[in-house]
């Protein structure tokens, strides 16, 4: 038995590590070209060290994207707070709710989330500008919203699908109302699959790039147009749009670190049931 598991383990040892370095050997390269002068960028020695590390070139990036660092940063937060939220809420109705209609919703949903948003941009933009929201912050908040809360509903209602009723058919008898079972009790017990969508909303909102260069202004700039902005026009400063780009991946890294020990919990809830 051990002499067939040997093989097998080499397998899976080996390909492990050739996955390894396939996937790091980007933030290497992009890690070195960060700390080169534009004229070691030119000789294309991409693996190679530069011979002059310049750390320099983190501080220049850090006030070129400060402005869209902090913008994003409030606009992913906010997206991702009203979204878990209700998401939550709308998961709650369709999991738990027998009615007709909560099918039709159902279905509505998953069709919306298959549904590639550059289908609705032009029409988004058009409720944008009537609205007179358009080129604001409140624009690209409420566009978000409307993107991401049927996935966030659809996430959480395939968390409360593995709650059991049971808590909170003991609730009611206790006497606690419905808000008062899903706020103390279903919310407590799904804090995976908050954590979990919290995860995947503010991902997609943080590295959204088309919606945000449609609809930004020069005092609304997201991190992902800004990142695009700093190559330049006509010199291509890689070495400063690499070392934007390390910046930019620490705070969705931090978030995901933050809430990362829910993250598999939230997302096989639903697998897990019964």
């Amino acid at each position: 038995m051990k002499m067939r598991g040997t093989p097998l383990r080499v397998l899976v040892l080996g390909t492990v590590a050739v996955l390894s370095v396939i996937y790091i050997l980007p933030v290497y390269v992009m890690v070195t070209t960060s700390l080169k002068t534009p004229l070691e960028i030119t000789q294309r020695q991409y693996l190679a060290p530069g011979g002059n590390l310049q750390f320099g070139n983190f501080a220049t990036a850090l006030r070129l994207v400060a402005p869209a660092l902090l913008n994003s940063s409030v606009i992913s937060v906010t997206v991702t707070a009203l979204s878990v939220f209700l998401g939550g809420l709308g998961g709650y109705f369709l999991a738990r709710f027998r009615w007709p209609v909560t099918k039709v919703i159902f279905v509505l949903l998953a069709i919306a989330l298959y549904l590639p948003y550059q289908a609705v941009l032009i029409p988004l933009v058009r409720i944008m500008a009537t609205t007179k929201l358009a080129l604001t912050h409140f624009g690209l908040i409420f566009s978000y919203l409307i993107l991401n809360v049927p996935l966030a509903s659809i996430l959480m209602a395939t968390f409360f699908f593995s709650v059991p009723r049971e808590l909170e058919e003991s609730a009611q008898m206790d006497g606690a109302s419905r808000l008062q079972i899903f706020f103390r009790i279903v919310s407590v017990v799904a804090l995976p699959g908050y954590a979990s969508t919290a995860i995947l909303v503010f991902i997609q909102v943080w590295n959204e790039f088309l919606l945000a260069l449609t609809l930004v202004t020069p005092y609304t700039t997201t991190i992902q147009v800004k990142l695009n902005d700093i190559k330049g026009s006509y010199v291509a400063l890689y070495n400063l749009q690499m070392a934007a780009a390390l910046i930019t991946v620490v705070v969705p890294l931090t978030f995901f670190l933050f809430l990362g020990k829910y993250f598999i919990r939230g997302i096989l809830a639903g697998a897990l049931k019964g």
